[in-house]
Order: structure tokens, then sequence, then C-alpha cells
């Protein structure tokens, strides 16, 4: 399950979300109904105090992710391992947040020659793969993150430039 909250997003646009969390998933070989994410967009400003206050940097970025469990890079997430993390109001085992920058959305997508729809998906993408354990502090994990994301994005012909 996805809850977005924060700026007003299109109706075709939270479709397109939900399509995209539930293959990025299941690409991954969890299942999306035992799963749920909160995606929120907000601007510049909200986004420098969040990072501020969440990780001590005093600056903006283009997307932030708060995974809530740990430890399930390639593995398969359910109810008896993550029971502590299970949300007693629709029985999901909550996966964390992600949070998107709106206005570095929108300069991104000018800046590397695609829609805004592409880059508000890549964003997404990038976060929810976060939540799964992907990384790319290094060379190696960084291939296998972009790997990822461009397979989840071909899926819904969302390509670069």
């Amino acid at each position: 399950m996805l809850n977005i909250v924060g700026e007003e997003i299109e109706k075709k646009q939270k479709k397109m979300l939900k399509r995209i969390y539930k293959f990025a998933l299941k690409a991954n070989g969890q299942s999306p109904r035992l799963l749920e994410t909160t995606l929120e967009f907000v601007y510049s400003v909200q986004m420098q105090e969040l990072n501020q206050r969440m990780r001590n940097i005093d600056e903006t970025t283009d997307v932030l992710s708060f995974p809530n469990l740990e430890e399930v890079f390639n593995k398969k997430i359910t109810k008896k391992e993550y029971k502590m993390d299970i949300n007693p109001e629709n029985n999901k085992i909550y996966l964390g947040d992600i949070v998107i920058n709106l206005d570095r959305m929108v300069s991104q997508a000018i800046e590397y020659g695609h829609s805004t729809e592409r880059e508000m998906c890549y964003l997404f993408v990038h976060g929810i793969l976060h939540l799964l354990g992907f990384d790319h502090i290094d060379e190696l994990d960084r291939n296998i993150m972009r790997s990822q994301e461009e397979k989840i994005l071909s899926k819904f012909k969302l390509k670069r430039g």
C-alpha cells in the first residue's frame, strides 16, 4: 500500500506511482499486499530542514528515504520475521518513508533533458530501492542499484533523455 501525502499530485501521476511501487516490490521478490510505504512531496526549504534534522546535513537534496526495516537486502520480508513492524490498523508491514523534493525534481528533469514525470518516477524508484536495502556508496553497489532502477523504469517506458 502506498500512501501519498504533501503537495498536490495529479490523479494520473498517483496511479502511475502506485503501479511502479507494486512492480518494484515484485521485481525484488516482495509482496506488495504485505507492505506499506509513505511518499511525501515537499519543496526545497522543507527538504533542507528535514535533511538537517535527520542527517545533520544543512542543504537540500532531491530524495530522502527513511527505511523502517533492517537487513532486508535480497531477503523476503515476511510478517513472521517483522511482526513488530506490522501496522495494527491495516495489518501491513511498514517499509518506510520516501520524501521527494519537487523543486529539485523539476530542475533535474530540465538538466537531464527528460520529463518531470520521468524524474519523479526515477526519484521514487531510487527511494524504494533504498528502503529495500540497496545503496550506492561504492561503484559495485551503485552499478547494481542503477541497473535495477533502469529495469523498473524501462518497464514503464521511462527512459533517460
